[in-house]
């Protein structure tokens, strides 16, 4: 049971409490990890990622304004590490940029797994900016304002991404479900 509200820990690692920085990277490591992971599906590629996020959020924890909002904070450097990251590997010839989808399509996966897997697998592909607002909306509750303040991005840009997300989604499982 976390015993010392986001607002407290920060003023304490402010301070320079090793304690406070400790309580918040276990309060938050499972959520930033698994953030990065959908984002990358590179699990040393994630590790990477939610280790610098909290590297960074203690060498900057005074550029938090407002520690009211260090969980969309924390999102959102972790985001700006993971797109950092896939775009050295673009430029190093890693990824397709142009593709949107994985090489195995959802359809091959069907004769070999159940529906969950499926849908694992088209969540999955989908590229990281949508992706990204389908996770945090959809797994992580996040409101339409913190994915704003997450991506960076006008809340009218988070649900203009969303709804392709969802439209790109839904039509990629229709052969799996009739109606």
């Amino acid at each position: 049971m976390d015993l010392h509200s986001d607002e407290q820990l920060v003023m304490e690692l402010r301070n320079g409490s090793a304690d406070a920085f400790e309580e918040l990277y276990h309060r938050y490591k499972r959520h930033i990890f698994t953030f990065c992971l959908k984002l990358t599906g590179d699990r040393s590629l994630a590790e990477d990622a939610t280790h610098d996020t909290f590297l960074k959020m203690y060498h900057n924890i005074s550029a938090l304004i407002d520690p009211r909002i260090l969980r969309s904070w924390l999102y959102s450097i972790a985001r700006n590490g993971v797109y950092r990251q896939l775009q050295r590997n673009q430029r190093n010839g890693s990824l397709d940029e142009e593709s949107v989808w994985t090489e195995e399509t959802p359809l091959m996966l069907a004769e070999r797994r159940e529906i969950k897997d499926i849908m694992t697998t088209c969540l999955d592909a989908l590229k990281a900016e949508y992706k990204e607002v389908l996770f945090l909306r959809e797994y992580e509750q996040h409101s339409y304002e913190e994915i704003a303040v997450i991506t960076g991005d006008s809340v009218s840009s988070v649900k203009s991404r969303l709804f392709k997300a969802r439209k790109a989604l839904a039509e990629k499982l229709k052969p799996f479900f009739k109606e």
